[in-house]
């Protein structure tokens, strides 16, 4: 661009040549005029006459040599200016002064401001650089030796109207022949609609796309910066990492449906953001699902980290409304404190998760790590990894416990009840913590197949020997909420050559209240295939009396609360007498579980109870053992 502004080799011949025969004609008009003249007589006038015309003929090539080139340079300035003004780029030259001696059109329609008002004012473009991006433009602009940097940069102006525009400037000198510095050439190329690309795209990789939080990736770089920042400021600085966990979310999801679900998690954010956030002091992400964690250098206090958790909670009580619906939800929340319970990003998050589901546990709002924990977590762990290989080693074995008919002291049926057998052939861990453990861990249907498979090879080998019993299994709430469960579950007895009409499948109320409307149509399913229903545990929990009218139950189980004080306490005895004529005006069968004493049998088979189970019949027992017990039953029936 900048060799626009000097004449050419070719040109400057023209004027060379011009010049040359100028000398020439004015050499020969000197001569005639100072030696020739005085000594020639008339006959010599021919160099009289000739001398004017050739320097007539010389001045008039000059003249129009000297035309043409004022021309063509005039004309190829016209086409520069022409095609720099079309340019969608807008571009500039300033002097060896710093002022704008060009400015094209297109700065009007980047930048908001016209060609004049750039010139109005030395550096202009310095005062719309957006602040964020001055020391860079400031570092870009300074002069080493002489020399500045040619290379591109990338920085943001605000235009007239306020708007934050990307641009891409370039600039390189201006010389003389000589090399002396005779100004500057730029341009600039809006790249806005590029650059707006990639911070979406880069948002994407750190934001949450449903709430706009920053998500996991974002929180584990965000930890790691402010630990380096404090470490290299070798300053005694805290901040607390608090993990939040959404209460009764999982039943919101299943009754109203996902997309529900996202619109409460969307109005959570917002409430969290615009009421309880210091944006200089805290930062909250979303970790994943229901769960949220607030980064806060605030005061890490105990009492000052509960004050800030309760204040969360009171936001979440208060009813969300959506579409319609009014919904309230809580939080549980585990508390790390950097450097205490952690010095990295990923310690701290996995022992403040360590102290929510403590928290969750517990049934409180808030836990605070300790190093307790760590060692809980390792223990599961190692629980899980033992759970693993008990499963594939078919150590997790099938237990029966009987079923029987209180008025003919017969066994009618027996529940499946899984126990770990460790390899000196004692019990292992209690069903309380494997069960459990099997559902987060994603084992619970190795451990339902391999429980199962056991128990369908016994059942095979007693409907042989002509015993008529049936084998009750229990369902686990996460198990019967996936909607392949109906499908899995027919799929595992069909295959295991089980007969549907030997089971019964029992549910809590828990398993219920997830989903309603699918819960039921699942039941329909399973009865329909020729699975028992039963409702376990009757009693405790919602004991909403509408489950009874609304699921096709064929067996209520009482649970064993109402059973243990029966003999003594007349309010349980009241409640399970109209637990069993309600149960009895449904057409159900009533088993009631927990009974230990003769007392309490006594008063059941008054009471009219049909089925009963406890230790007074026997414990869980075996399968060789149970089979004694039935031979013993033929036996007397023979």
């Amino acid at each position: 661009m900048g060799n626009s502004f000097k004449a050419t080799k070719r040109e400057k011949s023209y004027v060379v040549n011009v010049l040359l025969i100028m000398s020439v004609a004015a050499a020969l008009l000197a001569v005639e005029i100072l030696y020739v003249r005085p000594s020639i007589n008339q006959a010599s006038g021919v160099l009289e006459w000739l001398l004017p015309v050739v320097l007539s003929l010389s001045l008039i090539i000059f003249a129009r040599v000297y035309h043409h080139h004022v021309s063509s340079q005039r004309e190829l300035t016209k086409l520069f200016k022409a095609v720099i003004d079309s340019s969608l780029e807008f571009t500039y030259v300033r002097d060896e002064s710093g002022r704008y001696s060009y400015v094209s059109p297109a700065v009007e329609r980047i930048t908001g401001y016209s060609p004049d008002e750039f010139c109005e004012k030395i550096d202009f473009m310095s005062d719309i650089v957006h602040w964020e991006d001055v020391l860079k433009w400031q570092n870009y602009l300074k002069q080493q030796d002489g020399k500045f940097d040619t290379r591109g940069i990338e920085f943001r102006i605000i235009s007239k109207s306020g708007q934050i525009r990307w641009l891409e400037h370039f600039r390189g000198p201006i010389n003389s022949d000589d090399g002396k510095y005779l100004g500057m050439r730029a341009i600039n190329i809006d790249i806005t609609e590029r650059k707006t690309a990639e911070i979406e795209t880069r948002k994407k990789g750190f934001y949450d796309a449903l709430t706009g939080l920053p998500n996991r990736k974002y929180l584990t770089q965000y930890i790691n910066r402010s630990i380096e920042r404090t470490e290299l400021k070798n300053a005694e600085s805290e901040f607390a990492v608090i993990f939040i966990d959404l209460n009764r979310f999982q039943f919101v999801n299943d009754a109203h449906g996902h997309s529900i679900g996202d619109a409460l998690l969307e109005a959570v954010a917002k409430r969290f953001k615009t009421n309880c956030l210091d944006k200089n002091k805290a930062m909250i992400t979303r970790f994943g699902g229901d769960e949220f964690v607030v980064v806060s250098r605030r005061n890490t206090s105990d009492e000052s980290i509960k004050t800030c958790v309760s204040y969360m909670n009171e936001l979440l009580e208060t009813p969300f409304e959506i579409e319609g619906l009014h919904l309230s939800i809580a939080a549980s929340a585990g508390v790390a404190v950097y450097p205490r319970d952690g010095v990295s990003a990923e310690t701290l998050i996995k022992n403040a998760d360590a102290a929510m589901y403590k928290a969750k546990k517990q049934g409180i709002n808030m836990a605070l790590f300790s190093h307790e924990m760590t060692q809980h977590a390792t223990e599961m762990v190692d629980l899980h990894n033992k759970l693993k290989s008990a499963i594939s080693q078919g150590m997790i074995q099938p237990h029966y416990q009987p079923l029987i008919d209180l008025s003919s002291n017969e066994i009618v049926g027996v529940e499946v009840l899984a126990r770990w057998i460790t390899e000196d052939g004692s019990i292992g861990p209690s069903p309380a913590v494997f069960i459990p453990l099997s559902e987060d861990s994603g084992l619970i249907w190795a451990l339902s197949e391999t429980m199962i498979a056991q128990a369908a090879k016994a059942i095979q080998g007693w409907l042989e020997q002509g015993v008529k019993i049936r084998f009750s299994v229990n369902v686990s709430a996460k198990q019967f909420a996936e909607d392949e469960f109906c499908a899995q579950m027919m799929e595992q007895f069909r295959r295991l050559s089980v007969t549907p009409q030997s089971v019964q499948i029992e549910l809590t109320e828990s398993v219920l209240i997830q989903n309603t409307e699918k819960s039921l149509e699942k039941i329909q399913m399973l009865k329909s295939a020729g699975f028992k229903i039963a409702l376990d545990d009757f009693g405790t929990g919602y004991s909403s009396l509408q489950y009874l009218t609304q699921f096709p139950f064929d067996t209520l189980k009482v649970d064993r609360a109402f059973v243990t004080d029966i003999f003594h306490d007349e309010r349980k005895f009241s409640v399970a007498k109209s637990i069993i004529n309600l149960a009895h005006d449904l057409k159900l069968t009533v088993v009631a579980e927990g009974i230990e004493t003769e007392e309490q049998r006594r008063v059941l088979v008054e009471l009219g109870c049909d089925i009963g189970q406890g230790f007074l019949f026997s414990e869980p027992m075996a399968q060789d053992q149970l089979s004694e017990q039935l031979k013993v039953v033929n036996s007397k029936k023979a």
